[in-house]
């Protein structure tokens, strides 16, 4: 029985899009070339902010506590 020949008005996902799973959930597409490359960038730079953070606060140039 097709999805469009059901008398209750009801859509079969799995019909429709291929990319269906019958537990309701969807596949995500696969991500470009460059949506992975900005990603790499943008955790790079993060990595490296937190790195500073941390050698500031080891050095005692950033103070945590006041003692």
């Amino acid at each position: 029985m097709a999805a469009h020949d059901r008398d209750d008005d009801t859509v079969d996902e799995t019909v429709d899009e291929p990319m269906a799973r019958p537990d309701g959930h969807r596949y995500e597409r696969p991500e470009s070339a460059d949506d992975t490359r900005s990603k790499s960038w943008d955790y790079a730079v993060l990595g490296i902010l937190v790195v500073v953070m941390l050698v500031l606060v080891a050095t005692g140039t950033v103070p945590i506590f006041d003692f």
